[in-house]
């Protein structure tokens, strides 16, 4: 079994943090545009902007900004 991340969680965390987008982008120097794109799933962040979103958002952990899903392995 493995787990794929499935819905990004970004546009809660803004609600629940009181963390806005543009905040993020001054935070971390990650585009609006770009944080944009993870939260309407266009894209999904790599493990180190994951990391950098999560810090900025004072999350405990980069596991928080999506959701997941189980997988089969071939």
């Amino acid at each position: 079994m493995r787990y794929e991340p499935d819905r990004c969680r970004l546009q809660q965390l803004y609600k629940e943090t009181g963390i806005t987008q543009r905040m993020v982008h001054i935070i971390t120097g990650i585009p609006e545009s770009q944080l944009s794109d993870y939260a309407k799933n266009r894209t999904t962040m790599g493990y180190a902007t994951a990391v950098t979103v999560s810090k900025a958002l004072k999350l405990t952990s980069c596991e928080l900004l999506y959701t997941w899903r189980k997988t089969k392995v071939d």
